[in-house]
């Protein structure tokens, strides 16, 4: 675990006396040797930013909060901006300076308060998270406490009309938005709406952070190229979206529509050598290309 290659006891946060770092670990594993862009909300002294400059050694990491630390030099690979989690416009010019192509992990360590969160994290979400990348929401349990601005005790009274007591006070009310989400699927489901899937690729409830992967669209085609012999070539055309659709364009013409759902998996048995077949994955508005890809065919050997 990369934590173990750390001296721990030399960054000053919580996060260690938390025993958080136990659960970021296996999480973060993927990107520890990568050139990650990481966006911390709330910065407390400044000891989380230089933890997660060691733990990340190619990484560039960016700190917001209210107040900046007083006589935190932010250092190598570190950069500081101070502004509310609020304001949006000032988390697009943040993230438009530092990741114009956006953020691969984003954290929120800030107010502790749902609204303030909510705000926070679906405009960062949708306009600066990497697709396939991660957003972790630290203390979501504050919503819990009767000291705390937006919490409240649990105090479950289940009912004959509402068997299940639901606490949906603070941060944990915005946790349970979050599921609502990642039901998405269910909830469109045979409804008069358009059918789409979560906008996330996980969500991962743990007792101290919430883990929210955004969905990465992808489109793939097998084989390609399709091997040579009689008669039409067959490929299968495989894609996952939240809310796409395929269309297919033969040698530059004009797209058909080749499937509707937003994921799945289709043959197409018509591929002929000597021509290519672009397969397009767009959203569902047919205004954003998500992904592509070019299949043909081997022509025959003689």
């Amino acid at each position: 675990m990369r934590s173990e290659q750390l001296n721990l006891a030399s960054y000053d946060t919580d996060k260690i006396q938390h025993h958080y770092l136990e659960v970021y670990d296996p999480i973060l594993s993927c990107w520890t040797d990568k050139d990650v862009k990481l966006l911390e909300i709330g910065v407390r002294k400044g000891g989380s930013l230089e933890l997660w400059r060691d733990y990340f050694p190619r990484g560039t990491i960016v700190g917001i909060d209210l107040e900046l630390p007083e006589g935190f030099i932010p250092g190598e690979r570190i950069q500081l901006f101070k502004g509310s989690q609020a304001d949006t416009q000032f988390l697009s010019e943040v993230a438009m300076s530092i990741a114009p192509d956006g953020f691969d992990i984003i954290i929120d360590d800030a107010s502790h308060i749902g609204e303030l969160t909510k705000t926070t994290f679906w405009h960062l979400f949708h306009h600066h998270l990497k697709p396939g990348g991660l957003y972790a929401i630290e203390d979501w349990g504050t919503g819990y406490l009767d000291d705390f601005p937006d919490g409240k005790k649990f105090d479950p009274k289940p009912s004959a009309l509402d068997p299940f007591p639901c606490h949906s006070h603070g941060m944990v009310g915005f946790v349970k938005e979050l599921v609502d989400e990642q039901g998405a699927g269910s909830i469109t489901l045979g409804r008069n709406e358009e059918f789409r899937l979560s906008r996330f690729g996980s969500l991962l409830v743990t007792p101290g952070v919430i883990f929210v992967t955004k969905m990465a669209p992808t489109l793939s085609a097998f084989p390609n190229p399709v091997p040579s012999g009689e008669g039409p070539g067959k490929a299968t055309i495989t894609w996952n979206s939240v809310d796409g659709k395929i269309y297919v364009s033969v040698n530059g013409g004009e797209e058909m529509l080749f499937a509707g759902s937003p994921r799945g998996a289709q043959e197409a048995n018509w591929i002929e050598a000597g021509s290519h077949y672009e397969f397009r994955l767009y959203s569902a508005g047919h205004n954003e290309l998500l992904a592509k890809v070019i299949v043909t065919r081997a022509g025959r050997t003689h």
